[in-house]
Parts: C-alpha cells; structure tokens; sequence
C-alpha cells in the first residue's frame, strides 16, 4: 500500500533538511521511502499533522531520536555478505595475497581497512572472513578494520552481528559453517571472534573530518566505500575523494561501487583500474597541500560518466591526468604555521617544517610532538612513538602528548597501555574530553561494556557544558557541539534499546 501523500511544501522542506545536515540528496525514486518514514514518524514521536513533525526535527538535534528515525528510514539498504563478486574475486585472489606477501617480507604484519559507509557490517565482516581464511597466523597480525555510517541503527545491528538467513545468500558453506552460529530463531550470528577483530563508530563523510587518527582514519590500505557517492552532489564526492585519497598509503585501494558516479576532475592522484564489472582506484603519492584549499566547483551533469570497463581477467590501468605541483608549505617553520598544517592535516608538510626547524636546533617537547601527531598520522607508528617519547622525557606532564602516545598505543594494539596513558592524561585533565570518548572506546573493546559506557558518558557531560564552538585541540575540524552529537549518535548504537 503507498504511503500517504505530503504536501508538496513539506517533501521540499525535508529534502532540505536532510541534504543541510548529511549532505544526502534525496532522489524521485526515494520519495515513496521518505513518506513511508515520515508515517511511522508521526505515529511514533506523537505528531498529528506532517507540520508539526518538520517543526519538531528542525528544533531536535541531528543526533535526536527524531532525526536518527529519519536517517535510518531514508538510507536504509539492502547488503549480503561477499557482494560484488567481482571486487571480492579481486580481493581474494589479487590484493590481500600480494599485500599479505609483502607485509611478511617487509616483516609489518599490519593491515589497515576501512568500509565507509558500512550499514549493517556485512561488508567489513566479509573482509574480516577473507582476512581469516588467508592468514593461518592471524592473531599474529595488527588487523584495523573500521566500519563507518551516519546510520546509528545499523550500526548498532553490526555490533550485535545478528543476521538473516538471506544475508548469507553468496556466503561460500565454509565460512558459513565456520564464522557463523545459527540462532533457535533462525538468525545467524557471526562468531564472537570475528566481531573482535573489527569495530563500528558513527561518521559523517560529509562533514566529519578525516584522515584523523581519533577517528581511525589514516594510513588506510583500503578503503572500500560502494553505492555511496550516488546520494551526495558532485562538490561532496569531491572533498571526499580528496580526503579519501590523504588516508590512503601511497599505493593503496579505493573500491566503489558500480552506481556510484564520479567526474574525472575527482580522479586526482589516483589511477584506475579496470575489474570484471567495477573498478578500483589506487592512490599515488598525494599532492602537496596548497596554503588555502580552493573551492570546488560542482560538475555539470553532462560531465559526470559511470565507467563501464569491459570485462578482463586483469585490471588495466587507465591514464588518468596527475595534479599540477603546488606550493607546499615546506619553508614554513613556525609553531604557528605548523600548527596551521596539522590543523589542515597535511601531515607531510607538516613533518617537513619540524625538521626544518630541528636542523636548526630546535629540540623542544613541542616540536617533537608535532613530529610524532606527523609520523603517527603517515602511519609511521614507531617513528612516532619515538618522538613521543623524546617529547615526554623533556616534558613529562603535557596531557596532549600523553594523549597522542595512548592514540599511538592502540594502533599498535597495545591495549593494556593505551589505557594507561589515557587515564594519564585524565589524571593530568579530567575534563579532557577526547581522552573520555577514547577510554570508553577501548573499554568498549576490551570487553568492560558498563566501564566503557561511563567513559563516553562523562565524554558527552563535558562536552555539552562547553562552549559550544570551541575547538578541541586533538580532533580537527571538530568544536564541542560536534564531539557533543558524535557521542550522542555511538551511545545510541551502545544502547539500541534506549529510548
């Protein structure tokens, strides 16, 4: 049966809101979904007229029950375990073998995914199953496999890893039997080993900012983000495809979907390559940040081309045009301008300003701090917990670098003193309020779900009484407001139930 019809000047208004806030483009197609949603909404949150419930998701936060009921109605979509058989061909057969093999040679046993747009957690789970069934000596390994979406529902329905029997429709018998436990209501349920090795956090691809290692986003191998940039305008997916490209390592993947629709002015810095029925970007090495970033201007849409590669056996690459050199800033070696390029994450630049600085005799607590939030950003973890280090013994008592060492800590997965230092930089700050979101994180991790509960709790406390649109000096691009609602969004995925 349709759903019942809205006002005209309703849907328009909706559409608005929900495009100012997500940057989601609602589409013709979508609005029998989005009357659908407004329904139950009205049903739910005690609204007569569709009016009146505008009137109340306008004064709600975007982390409210009201707004999260929206969102999740809108974006909800349908996902199986090993969709997209031919990038999961590639994957299994081509780039985790080779990468695995030079991981052992170089002897980093370390691997860095991120789904992008993860809904209910059956893609990062697939990976975490090919990752299982190539890696004899995986607990060997310091796997960071990172699910992400503005969906808070599905992301609570990915951390509880429940699933129907037409999820694992292309799931091969072995994993099945192997990575599964079927429920007496019929559910499956991934094991509980398979849901340690990946985690599932709430992030806004188009307003959050990454790479950032408070949000597990750098020095990424592969970033798979697929059927997504159908939803964004043009000038979205090309932030984002800037942004995607500062995570990734020199050489690493991007993997889209075959809706998703890109211009090649997008296409900067990566090359691409041709599978059977989609196609994968690798990342070369990143042009240099420009002082002020350029506004980017939207593509016509007689620009915008899907690729519709034939099918091959191997991927070819295709020429793609490089970025022209810009100028960096190298030569700026004040604290104040390298604070401006950590502020911009142009972690590069900013490497080269300390040790411009350092050659000149520079050798305080701060500049090796910068060096190592640098070092650790590029994915360089032991380079930076050196500078880290360097940068305690000459000041002991600075909370944000005993912050930065717990952050480093967990990418090297060593949990026990991670924790230690984040309760160090609680001790020296205890309305620090990135170090509370970090603990609960890992108590969440560790298995201690009320302690980890209370963590993000007191995060959220402090966060709210602060001035609202002041930045936070460890998460960039992020005031309080912001920290506020994010911890809003994950407590709702920690607590599903909640009302």
């Amino acid at each position: 049966m349709p759903a019942p019809a809205l006002p005209a000047a309703i849907e328009e208004q909706l559409c608005l809101l929900v495009r100012e806030r997500t940057g989601i483009r609602i589409l013709d197609h979508q609005m029998e979904t989005l009357r659908r949603t407004v329904a139950d909404g009205l049903s739910r949150f005690g609204h007569t007229e569709a009016a009146d419930y505008l009137a109340g998701l306008r004064a709600a936060r975007a982390s409210s029950p009201e707004h999260e009921h929206l969102i999740a109605g809108i974006t909800v979509g349908e996902s199986y375990f090993f969709r997209d058989q031919a990038q999961m061909a590639w994957l299994r057969e081509q780039w985790l073998p080779q990468l695995i093999a030079r991981r052992r040679a170089e002897n980093t046993l370390s691997l860095r995914i991120w789904s992008a747009g993860s809904s209910d957690g059956q893609e990062l789970y697939s990976l975490a199953m090919l990752l299982a069934e190539q890696l004899p000596d995986l607990e060997r390994w310091n796997l960071h496999l990172l699910g992400t979406d503005i969906n808070a529902e599905a992301l609570a329905r990915a951390l509880r890893g429940r699933y129907s029997e037409w999820s694992l429709r292309a799931t091969p018998e072995a994993a099945r039997q192997r990575h599964f436990r079927q429920e007496r209501d019929r559910a499956w349920s991934i094991s509980a080993a398979l849901r340690g090795h990946v985690h599932f956090a709430y992030l806004n691809l188009s307003e959050d900012s990454f790479p950032s290692m408070l949000s597990e986003t750098n020095a990424l191998d592969l970033i798979l983000c697929r059927n997504v940039f159908i939803y964004f305008d043009p000038a979205i997916v090309a932030e984002v495809m800037r942004k995607f490209h500062a995570c990734l390592v020199p050489g690493g993947h991007l993997l889209l979907g075959a809706s998703d629709l890109i211009d090649s002015g997008t296409l900067d810095g990566f090359s691409l390559h041709n599978l059977d029925n989609a196609f994968t970007l690798q990342s070369h090495a990143p042009a240099p940040a420009k002082v002020e970033p350029a506004a980017v201007e939207p593509a016509r849409a007689d620009q915008r081309a899907r690729p519709k590669p034939p099918p091959q056996a191997a991927p070819q690459v295709v020429s793609v045009s490089q970025p022209a050199p810009t100028a960096t800033a190298a030569a700026a070696t004040s604290y104040e301008d390298i604070t401006r390029l950590l502020g911009r994450e142009a972690w590069r630049e900013a490497l080269e300003a300390a040790a411009s600085r350092q050659m000149r005799g520079d050798d305080s607590a701060l500049l090796r701090q910068f060096r190592a939030k640098a070092l650790a950003n590029l994915g360089r973890t032991h380079e930076a917990l050196e500078a880290c280090d360097a940068s305690l013994a000459r000041e002991a008592g600075d909370k944000h670098s005993h912050f930065l060492r717990a952050l480093i800590l967990l990418e090297l997965h060593r949990l026990p003193a991670a924790e230690e230092s984040l309760r160090r930089t609680l001790f020296l700050d205890r309305y620090f309020v990135e170090a509370h979101y970090q603990l609960g994180l890992l108590q969440m991790r560790r298995g201690a779900h009320l302690g980890g509960l209370k963590s993000m709790k007191n995060a959220l406390a402090i966060a709210e009484r602060a001035q609202p649109d002041r930045r936070l000096h460890d998460a960039a691009g992020r005031d309080h407001e912001r920290m506020a609602a994010i911890l809003r969004h994950e407590l709702r995925m920690y607590e599903p139930d909640k009302p």
